[in-house]
């Protein structure tokens, strides 16, 4: 069931479990960069600033949790 609630994070773009590949710092605006794979879907991306917006997180559990209670 954890399985399931994992890969549904990761079709929202919320991955929970991630491994480390690269890291490149720079200056500025920028900051550092990091290559990041998903360790439950395969996903490579690029993490840089972003911060996650955990309401919509909340929301998409709240959500899951319901619909296995009613079915």
């Amino acid at each position: 069931m954890l399985e399931k609630l994992l890969i549904i994070c990761c079709y929202f773009n919320y991955h929970p479990k991630i491994r480390l590949i690269e890291v490149k710092m720079g200056f500025g605006p920028t900051g550092k960069t990091e290559k990041v794979e998903c360790i439950v879907c395969k996903k490579i991306y690029i993490r840089g600033n972003n911060n996650i917006n955990p309401i919509i997180i909340l929301i998409v559990i709240i959500l899951f949790l319901l619909f296995i209670l009613f079915f």
